[in-house]
């Protein structure tokens, strides 16, 4: 839809409302706030703040009114801004003109006057100018704040930066990041982490004072992050005692400072970073102490939960199976059992050692102790499940399975189907879809088995019941009940139509007719829009949903 074009899609009553606003001058304060974004107050009954975005080929990408319209089609106080906006382009249509070539044109004294014009009247040019005339050819640390918190600053509003405004807000860091990008890993290695770590700090205050659903802020600190450890990873094989320690150095109020902020995954992130010096010379047991340090600091005991303390054990781990001292990791697992990835750490070592009887007799200690955590406690079953795989304990393993599917895990029905025997697979089935029909959440699993076993009779009765269904089921149906296929249907467009005057409600209705169209035909369709139109003749709107379909 474009502002050309507006009564094509536009309700023709809405339309003409708008066109009787535009007319009557009810638009005030239209403005063009940035490219293609508009903003006008519409008068009426009261006062309605419009806003509005545009591609460069006027089609309308989105917009809003603080009126209580509810609909997919623009209100009148919308059609009334679209008005303006067209009627102000009209009037203001600027000729062509290649701003370049007129610059070179012109003196040096007039280049002068447009050059202090434009610091009079846009601060931003000044402030630019004012950081370009300032710039040395190298970036420092103090240059590189200065340069994000300028944007960041220039972008924020009453000391906040909206969801709008955060590409705005990164460019500073952006320009940072430019910056290392020409620099040499092998030669500027600890300049590339420093300034990283300059913008990943800096960006992570700035998400404290900014609405960043949109991710933007997220996205330059997971690349400043990737950056310092593809750097590390590159490290010169040989690696220097005093930059290691500088190193350290750098790394440890950082990783406080985001530990107290709790905002981001950056302590992680930097221990992983680390650990690419884990298997060098006698590094591994230095940073084996700087973790031992993080998580004794204030920073990580003062949290009430267990996540990041964990992460930092599993590096410890690692070291210690880097080593290859196996009493030492051993002691390890005994010490931290309470931490359920480092049971599951030393699951997988019993696994890939072969030693499936210890991995299924520790999947039943940690079954107790996680107790209380479904989600855990399922982990440890279908670990315990592979297990037994291994050991081919056909027994135990039809059990899991049966216990696995019977909450609903779809893939331990599979499972289970390639173990029990034939005869007597149908009496497992009837009790496993009794089971499931215990649990208080549904579950897909249920109606899958009514698809898979083709038991029509009971996917029917359970469409009756949940009536909603019917809209996927029904291609499983119809060849053995063509006409309870078709009350059901009906039944559930005529569910969501009764209750409502709403438009989007009626265009949901309209869409599951075009499926019931696919399902039962066009004669069928037809008939059940010409009952809807004669249900309800005086609903306009679902009137003029309907004669959108086509037959």
């Amino acid at each position: 839809m474009k502002l050309s074009n507006l009564d094509k899609y536009v309700p023709a009553k809405l339309y003409k409302r708008g066109v009787d606003y535009f007319e009557q001058n009810y638009v005030k304060d239209l403005r063009e706030d940035g490219p293609n974004r508009w903003h006008a107050i519409v008068s009426g009954t009261g006062d309605y703040h419009v806003s509005m975005l545009l591609s460069k080929e006027d089609a309308i990408l989105s917009s809003f009114c603080t009126c209580p319209f509810e609909s997919d089609s623009l209100c009148k106080h919308e059609v009334a801004v679209c008005l303006a906006i067209q009627e102000h382009k009209k009037e203001y249509v600027p000729a062509p003109v290649d701003v370049l070539s007129r610059l070179k044109e012109m003196k040096k004294a007039e280049l002068l006057e447009v050059l202090e014009d434009l610091l009079q009247q846009q601060p931003a040019v000044n402030l630019y100018l004012a950081e370009k005339f300032s710039e040395t050819a190298e970036m420092d640390e103090a240059k590189a704040c200065r340069m994000i918190r300028k944007s960041a600053k220039r972008a924020s509003r009453s000391g906040f930066i909206e969801w709008d405004r955060t590409d705005q807000a990164i460019e500073g860091a952006l320009e940072v990041q430019d910056y290392l990008d020409t620099l040499d890993p092998a030669q500027d290695g600890e300049r590339i982490i420093r300034l990283s770590l300059i913008i990943v700090h800096e960006c992570s205050e700035m998400l404290e004072k900014a609405d960043d659903s949109s991710g933007i802020i997220g996205t330059v600190i997971g690349e400043s992050l990737g950056k310092i450890g593809e750097v590390m990873e590159q490290w010169p094989e040989s690696l220097n005692r005093v930059v290691f320690d500088r190193i350290l150095d750098l790394f440890y109020p950082a990783i406080l400072f985001h530990l107290k902020q709790d905002m981001t995954d950056v302590p992680a992130s930097l221990v992983g970073s680390l650990m690419e010096w884990s298997d060098r010379g006698n590094y591994g047991t230095e940073i084996y102490s700087f973790i031992e340090k993080v998580i004794s600091s204030e920073a990580l005991q003062n949290k009430s939960h267990r996540y990041e303390a964990e992460q930092f054990r599993l590096f410890q781990l690692m070291i210690l199976q880097q080593r290859g001292d196996q009493a030492a990791v051993e002691s390890f697992y005994q010490t931290h059992r309470a931490y359920p990835y480092i049971r599951k750490a030393e699951v997988e070592q019993a696994m890939e050692a072969g030693e499936f009887e210890q991995a299924i007799r520790l999947c039943k200690e940690s079954e107790l102790v996680d107790s209380d955590l479904a989600g855990l406690v399922r982990d440890w079953k279908k670990k315990r499940f592979e297990a037994y795989s291994k050991l081919g304990w056909t027994k135990h393993q039809i059990a899991l399975a049966y216990e696995l599917a019977a909450s609903g895990e779809q893939n331990y029905y599979i499972e289970l189907k390639k173990l029990v025997e034939a005869d007597e697979w149908q009496k497992t089935v009837a009790s496993l879809l009794k089971d499931l029909k215990k649990l208080r959440w549904s579950t897909d699993l249920y109606v899958t088995i009514l698809v898979e076993e083709k038991m029509t009779e009971e996917l029917l009765e359970y469409c009756r019941a949940n009536l909603h269904t019917i809209e996927t089921l029904y291609p499983h149906l119809l060849a053995d009940y063509p006409l309870e296929v078709n009350e059901l249907f009906t039944s559930y467009i005529y569910q969501l139509v009764a209750p409502t005057s709403d438009r989007k409600k009626y265009q949901e209705a309209c869409r599951k007719i075009k499926i019931y169209k696919k399902a039962l035909g066009k004669e069928a369709a037809a008939v059940l829009i010409d009952e809807l139109k004669f249900m309800y003749p005086k609903r306009k709107a679902l009137l003029d949903e309907l004669s959108k379909i086509s037959y």
